[in-house]
């Protein structure tokens, strides 16, 4: 064990405003959390603030607080450095000299060494901030949200920084509201939210239905017309044609619908859906989520063990793929 969070928690006036943390990480671990923007911001102040957390609370490693990484949304760039000389200054602040080659080219910040801070591209400077990451040495990393606002480019610098910190014998722990982001980055992924900490299963591997399965009965081309998907608004059930659907997410016992960049919760479980929605080209990609293909745009391959589905939808949604299920939907699409 290198840290763990022991029933943490924050209330005010009687008002939960942190909920019980507990979760403990290892040396190598990649542990991704899945929360409200809420908590993650409150326990980063705590993180900040240490001295508001009962010593009980928190098991530190070896060396205390000096020892932990923080990458919060807040941390910025001397705006008269270029991207050389703030290597440069952080190596002399955390008195560590690194190898900044192998950090510029991690980071894929070749290109503009010598760039002023306050040139680069919104992208560059969160990856120079990354770069960070390899010149403070610490037993554990802490990251807010470090997906926020990233293109593709600089969410595979992440994915490679994650890898590398962890690979040399690090703890890396990271909070995100998004549970894609959570599922692709996280070798383990929990949910944190007012009912505590709870492990997500991550490869599907469908021991919901174990026995051999009944043949499916011919659909007709009359019945695919008239299968509509059931939501439910306040005291209003709504019915979608079933290729309005963008896709469904399983979240805490309950299954929601994406359709042009809204939610609707359904009373179904996401497997009695996929039953019905197969044969309409719907995939189901992951434990947590079912695609339908036709919405589909792009496959990204973040790692042997780490792939998305990008979708061509309004928000341009990604939502991940298994590795096993990747597999399956190379055979499906013939790739």
């Amino acid at each position: 064990m290198v840290m763990s969070f022991n029933k943490l928690r924050k209330i005010e006036q009687n008002t939960v405003l942190l909920p019980e943390l507990s979760l403990t990480v290892q040396k190598r671990d990649i542990i991704a959390v899945q929360c409200e923007n809420e908590y993650i911001g409150r326990l980063f102040s705590l993180l900040n603030h240490p001295e508001h957390i009962q010593k009980e609370a928190i098991t530190l490693p070896e060396g205390g607080f000096q020892n932990v990484y923080l990458f919060q949304q807040t941390d910025g760039l001397y705006k008269r450095l270029n991207v050389k000389q703030m290597l440069l200054f952080w190596c002399k602040l955390y008195r560590h000299q690194a190898n900044l080659e192998f950090v510029l080219n991690l980071c894929e910040l070749q290109h503009c060494t010598m760039k002023k801070t306050k040139q680069l591209t919104l992208s560059e400077q969160r990856r120079l901030l990354f770069a960070s990451a390899l010149i403070q040495q610490a037993a554990v990393y802490i990251f807010e949200d470090p997906s926020l606002g990233l293109d593709l480019q600089s969410k595979h610098v992440l994915h490679n920084l994650l890898l590398h910190l962890a690979d040399n014998g690090a703890a890396v722990l990271l909070f995100t509201p998004t549970l894609e982001e959570a599922i692709r980055l996280g070798s383990s992924v929990y949910r944190y939210s007012e009912r505590g900490v709870q492990q997500l299963e991550q490869d599907i591997e469908d021991t919901e239905n174990t026995a051999e399965e009944e043949p499916e009965e011919e659909i007709t081309s009359m019945q695919v017309q008239l299968d509509k998907i059931s939501a439910k608004i306040e005291d209003k059930i709504i019915l979608f044609n079933p290729l309005e659907i963008d896709y469904l997410e399983a979240r805490e016992g309950q299954t929601y619908l994406f359709v042009n960049n809204e939610e609707f919760a359904s009373s179904n479980t996401i497997k009695s859906l996929e039953d019905r929605l197969q044969p309409l080209g719907f995939f189901r990609c992951h434990r947590s989520y079912l695609v339908n293909l036709q919405r589909v745009r792009e496959i990204i391959i973040w790692s042997k063990n780490s792939y998305s589905l990008s979708l061509d939808n309004p928000s341009k949604s990604t939502i991940p793929l298994s590795k096993g299920n990747y597999s399956k939907l190379k055979e499906l699409i013939h790739l």
